[in-house]
């Protein structure tokens, strides 16, 4: 008999089938506490680690700049020597071709060239010496 009062029970409630089993009628059984102030802190402890450790990696990628573009920097024929802000959307940016520096006109957009000039330096195109 108490079979089927078990398979009834189990998918009703767990509850239930302990206050059936004890034959009081009424249900002594209580629920633990699922949130006390110590699981309360670990939460708030662990939130705080997830979100620490996604600020260190998003600074190590911005720090180490690890991209594509510095894969080969050894190779490279293209690099920014220099870039000024001259607008809030608008930039002035010197890049190196191979024996050229090309200076460019960068806005929402659109890229002009403003001058091409050969680079300074000689072979190993080092700024201001």
């Amino acid at each position: 008999m108490k079979f089927p009062i078990f398979v009834l029970g189990g998918c009703i409630s767990p509850g239930l089938v302990w206050a059936l089993e004890s034959g009081s009628g009424r249900a002594t059984y209580a629920p633990p506490t699922v949130l006390t102030w110590t699981t309360g802190i670990q939460i708030v402890l662990s939130l705080g680690l997830v979100l620490a450790l996604m600020a260190g990696v998003a600074w190590a990628l911005k720090k180490f700049q690890w991209s594509s573009s510095s894969a080969g920097k050894g190779r490279q024929s293209l690099r920014i020597v220099s870039s000024l802000a001259v607008g809030q959307r608008e930039r002035v940016v010197v890049v190196e071709v191979q024996d050229a520096w090309v200076v460019v006109g960068v806005a929402p957009g659109q890229v002009r060239t403003l001058h091409v000039l050969p680079r300074p330096g000689g072979k190993d195109g080092g700024v201001g010496g």
